[in-house]
């Protein structure tokens, strides 16, 4: 009797331990970087969506790097604050780029909670002749 009482508490005590480690724990928000190709102009915005039901005072970081057919190379960090109300979305930062035959860029965003790192998105993008505009991610 005593053994079978052991064997429902570990059965029981173990099953709590296991949803106890984050399993089925959802995202708190959610961020994407959209583009978009008009003519000789990508356009690129950082957007985020709280997905909790409590405000949250977040900071964002959108890294841009861009290479040319000739190998040149830039890059631009973008930052900064955005408070977000319970499930409200927002765009966080956007900028535009010139598009041109061989240019491939790199954007990643990240996004923080409290120096606590929530969500982050990656977005690569490579100018060729096939390639036109009108794409969204």
């Amino acid at each position: 009797m005593c053994k079978f009482f052991s064997a429902v508490a570990v059965f029981l005590f173990g099953g709590v331990f296991a949803f106890g480690q984050g399993m089925g724990k959802k995202a708190t928000v959610e961020g994407q970087i959209f583009y978009e190709i008009e003519g000789n102009k990508l356009r690129i915005e950082a957007y985020c969506e709280n997905l909790s039901d409590k405000s949250l005072e977040l900071t964002y970081k959108m890294k841009i790097a861009q290479t040319d057919a000739r190998n040149n190379s830039v890059s631009n960090s973008q930052g900064g604050r955005k408070e977000l109300a319970a499930l409200e979305s927002k765009t966080l930062s956007s900028s535009s780029f010139s598009w041109r035959e061989g240019s491939r860029f790199t954007i990643t965003l990240d996004i923080y909670h409290k120096k606590k790192l929530l969500d982050s998105d990656t977005l690569e993008l490579s100018a060729t002749e096939e390639s036109e505009g009108g794409a969204e991610e």
